[in-house]
């Protein structure tokens, strides 16, 4: 449900922040939307579809105690035939027999009706977003391409718009070129997005499934994406032998998350930050970890054989987007493992931009949810939409609605119970002396600006709640501890988990950490994908 888009009320008693003008005229002041979550229309269609399950099962039950109830009327008449009372009694079995037939089929009437309510108005949902691409689809790539050109922010649903459309764009442009040169287009697209899709997903590709797997495999052959098996580059010591710590430095839950991020911000290259925590409050879990991954890094990072060792670099894009993280995965679930992390432990991840793209898809590995309690998500700027996070997993995102790199999986966060979308408009002028770009809507410090307003707004508070579970989780914070990881060559096997340290996968035995010796996990989804230089 919208919230606080264009209140005029938003920014009531805050003085002097930037964006806002005397006379009414230039940017627009800061405002929020919320989209999913607990209280929105998908939620109310899970708990309309659980109750039909329960009207299901009630029909079910109602039919067999009809039919046993029928049979004891049958025998009740055989056994006092001559008698009045058997009568009688056999009458009231009939009756009561037939009664709870109605109740049966009025229950499974209730039953179909629920459900057929429910798959009309996704099915009308799905149906109308796929109008929407016909008919949009090309004016928003071109729209999109003279802004980019022109070095403009980009709304997101343009950017989504874009990207959907993008292959069929391409294999036009080609088709004008050579039939052949669209078709072959068409067909390493489509083989690309098959192999890299997700084992039980169904149905016909979407844009950016096509996309980004095939960018992925050319960009690999000619050297530009580096992916391989990721692992901690030195030793990591357990947990209780860290002597730095970590307080949130905000006033909420998305403040602290994102002062933890900052560390991860300004450790060495290819370093995720992790903290363990022992929350205080009731309710709470004994030990709970929380990890932050920084987003994307810029420069130099290979070694004297010209190998990209840093898992944040563009090539780390390519991991998460075609390859589901998996490289990653193995490296923070060894990471933990070395700390302590045990069985039982809760696990918070957070990530900003690519980080934030590898924390849903950890959080969603069904690997890591065997090996810790996964109970929170909060991720900063980072295209999460096509990622189906786990409904044990609380999940919060955090969107610019100008943000091209959020945008480039080219959907919306799926709007479920489990999952909030906070969509914020408008900036900190102070960041921008210059002016805007295609970028500016992604700035880390804008995120950081958002993010004092959000914690401050009580709509937010009580519209989203995994933010107070989140805050719960990490308050008072732990000791903390930079890992740095690094990318090193594939080996053989040649799969996206078959080579180097980073592929053997533990489960904790009795709780306890440590490596298992059972070898390695296959790559989920990934048999008929090679795994890319």
């Amino acid at each position: 449900m919208p919230a606080g888009v264009g209140r005029p009320g938003l920014l009531d008693g805050v003085d002097g922040v930037p964006g806002r003008t005397e006379n009414g005229r230039g940017e627009a002041p800061p405002s929020f939307s919320i989209r999913g979550g607990p209280t929105s229309i998908h939620a109310n269609l899970d708990d309309l579809e659980r109750g039909g399950f329960q009207l299901a099962a009630a029909t079910d039950e109602a039919a067999v105690l009809s039919v046993r109830a029928a049979g004891a009327g049958s025998l009740l008449a055989l056994a006092a035939a001559q008698t009045g009372t058997g009568r009688v009694l056999a009458a009231r079995t009939a009756t009561l027999s037939s009664g709870l037939l109605s109740i049966s089929a009025e229950a499974d009437v209730l039953y179909l009706g629920v459900r057929s309510s429910a798959e009309a108005y996704r099915s009308a949902e799905v149906a109308a977003q796929r109008a929407v691409v016909e008919l949009a689809g090309g004016a928003a790539f071109v729209s999109a391409a003279v802004l980019a050109v022109s070095n403009q922010p980009i709304p997101q649903p343009i950017t989504e718009l874009a990207i959907q459309t993008a292959p069929e764009v391409i294999v036009g442009l080609l088709g004008t070129l050579s039939l052949g040169l669209g078709v072959g287009f068409r067909v390493a697209s489509d083989v690309a997005g098959h192999a890299a899709r997700d084992e039980g997903v169904s149905g016909s590709l979407s844009g950016p499934e096509r996309l980004w797997p095939l960018l992925t495999v050319l960009g690999s052959g000619a050297g530009i994406v580096q992916i391989g098996p990721v692992r901690t580059k030195e030793k990591v010591p357990l947990a209780d032998e860290w002597d730095e710590t970590w307080t949130p430095e905000g006033e909420g839950a998305i403040s602290n998350v994102m002062s933890h991020l900052d560390l991860a911000r300004e450790a060495e290259p290819g370093s995720v930050q992790i903290t363990k925590i022992t929350p205080s409050g009731p309710g709470n879990p004994e030990t709970v970890w929380l990890v932050s991954l920084p987003g994307t890094q810029t420069g130099d990072f290979k070694d004297t054989s010209g190998w990209s060792t840093n898992p944040w670099d563009m090539g780390g894009n390519a991991e998460a987007l075609a390859l589901d993280s998996q490289h990653v995965t193995a490296a923070v679930d060894e990471a933990l493992r070395a700390a302590g992390a045990g069985q039982d432990d809760a696990l918070v991840m957070t990530g900003y931009s690519q980080g934030g793209l590898h924390a849903a898809r950890i959080a969603a590995d069904e690997r890591i949810a065997g090996s810790y309690d996964v109970q929170g998500l909060l991720t900063i700027g980072s295209p999460t939409g096509e990622i189906r996070v786990p409904d044990s997993v609380e999940a919060v995102h955090l969107e610019h609605d100008q943000d091209l790199p959020a945008a480039a999986d080219g959907r919306a966060n799926p709007p479920a119970a489990n999952r909030t979308t906070l969509t914020v408009s408008g900036y900190d002028e102070a960041l921008y002396p210059e002016g805007k770009d295609v970028m500016s809507g992604h700035v880390f410090e804008n995120y950081a600006f958002h993010a004092a307003l959000l914690d401050q707004d009580p709509d937010v508070a009580r519209q989203v709640p995994a933010l107070e579970h989140i805050a719960a989780l990490t308050a008072g914070g732990g000791v903390t501890r930079s890992v740095q990881l690094e990318r090193v060559r594939p080996g053989n096997p040649r799969n996206p988990l078959g080579a180097g340290s980073s592929s053997s996968f533990a489960r904790h035995p009795n709780g306890t950490s440590g490596r298992d010796t059972r070898g390695p996990v296959p790559p989920r989804g990934f048999t008929a994908a090679p795994c890319l230089p």
